[in-house]
């Protein structure tokens, strides 16, 4: 069928009477949310005031039930921001400078809301599209006139399963007490995309693909209920537990660990400890102890080289396959220590030991009491006794004390070599274990970067 396409006038009073009798579609599903700011906003309901034109508006109609639809393909900005202002939802403000200054629409003169509500806008209206072609021609319109992001396209592009349940899983309530996404990236679907960029490596895999999104988006438009069923309930099991531990005593949003390149590294080292069939005990105190003292001393200029080189990797080449798993195996060798109520794992060992050991060299001042690390210099949680001769690596043993149910930084505690016999300890790490394992397993630095998080 032949696309008929027409050019017609139509009112503010029309825009307004369409969208009370619901036969006015805003935001179809490949439209993108509202991200109009206030100025942007104020200055179009000026240009109506003085009678400026404005660019056309794109719609669809049909007739359903002997009345007329439209669906809005280009326009719905304007559009929704006209219908605020008629419902008093924003005053002229700043940049606005006229005559009407803080004002609603309900307190303008009545002959200019008259004149508000007869003021013309040009439509170009097709009859006949199917939605494919509807998506076609968003996508025209917008690509060559409007800029629009990645993920806004791929809602013209690659309508399906996939991006419908990675909106869904954004807009849960919890991701929003953590304080993952701000209203800006709220408006320009970016909560969509970055979760897009978790589902898609939470079902192939942790990599630096830039098309890993666009592959899944394809893949999985045609998704299997019970496999997507599967994994959005993995999904939101990861986010419980990270909700678990930050919880309203430790609110992620007052951490560095709300930041995308952090709850991506965490988001997978939860998920691979979930895997493996461990779960997260009833007392998370050491592991939350933990997750502050690393909050308070990861930075690129930190004193600690373990959490100095973490911090490098969330800003350099912070999205590679290999700065990703190297994050992600740090937190995970963290959190192991609650999650599996053991510290038998050799990755977790050895990172747990280096990372206590850096700490512990770094001599904080402001870390009171004898566990990781001491006040000062060496305490020796068997014989007591303070010895600056015994801090050199290989001396010195970390441990656990008897009945120890985790195994955190928090609970551990140093102790001479020699005294090794003297402590009731729950576990042990010899000080001979502390070097080179993480730095020779994850270290991989001549991987090329893939763009800034």
């Amino acid at each position: 069928m032949a696309k008929k396409w027409q050019s017609s006038p139509h009112t503010i009073a029309d825009i307004r009477e369409w969208n009370g009798n619901g036969t006015l579609l805003l935001q179809p599903d490949y439209q993108r949310r509202e991200v109009w700011g206030n100025a942007a906003r104020v200055m179009l309901i000026d240009s109506i005031l003085n009678d400026i034109p404005m660019p056309k508006i794109f719609v669809s109609k049909a007739i359903k039930d002997m009345r007329t639809y439209r669906s809005v393909i280009d326009g719905q900005q304007r559009i929704t921001t006209i219908l605020s202002f008629l419902n008093d939802a924003f005053p002229l403000e700043d940049p606005y400078s006229g005559p009407y200054i803080g004002k609603k629409f309900s307190e303008l003169p009545e002959d200019v809301r008259n004149d508000f509500l007869l003021y013309s806008i040009d439509f170009n209206e097709a009859s006949g599209l199917p939605p494919d072609e509807l998506r076609e021609v968003y996508s025209r319109v917008n690509k060559y006139l409007v800029p629009l992001n990645r993920q806004e396209l791929r809602k013209a592009d690659f309508p399906g399963d996939f991006l419908k349940i990675a909106e869904e899983l954004a807009n849960l309530d919890t991701l929003d007490d953590m304080g993952i996404f701000n209203a800006t990236a709220r408006r320009r679907s970016l909560d969509v995309e970055y979760v897009s960029e978790l589902l898609a490596a939470q079902l192939r895999g942790i990599s630096d693909k830039k098309n890993a999104i666009d592959n899944c988006c394809q893949d999985y438009a045609a998704w299997p209920e019970a496999e997507s069923t599967a994994a959005r309930a993995e999904f939101e099991g990861v986010i419980a537990d990270i909700a678990n531990i930050f919880d309203f005593t430790y609110p992620m949003k007052k951490t560095r660990w709300k930041q995308k390149a952090d709850f991506y590294s965490f988001f997978f080292a939860v998920l691979s400890l979930k895997r493996n069939g461990l779960a997260l005990p009833v007392d998370l105190s050491f592991l939350r102890q933990d997750l502050t003292l690393l909050d308070r001393r990861i930075a690129p200029t930190s004193e600690v080289p373990i959490l100095s080189k973490y911090a490098v990797y969330c800003v350099s080449q912070a999205n590679s396959a290999s700065s990703r798993n190297w994050r992600m195996a740090f937190i995970r060798a963290i959190l192991r220590g609650s999650y599996a109520g053991t510290i038998d794992d050799k990755e977790q060992r050895s990172i747990v030991s280096e990372t206590a050991s850096d700490i512990r060299f770094a001599i904080d001042p402001n870390f009171n009491g004898d566990g990781c690390p001491p006040e000062e210099g060496f305490v020796c949680g068997g014989c007591n006794g303070f010895d600056e001769g015994e801090t050199s690596l290989g001396r010195s043993i970390l441990y656990w004390p008897a009945g120890s149910a985790v195994f955190q930084l928090s609970n551990a505690k140093w102790a001479h070599s020699k005294c090794k016999s003297d402590v009731a300890a729950a576990a042990i790490i010899e000080g001979t274990e502390i070097p080179g394992v993480v730095e020779d397993d994850y270290d991989r630095d001549d991987e090329e970067p893939d763009g800034e998080e």
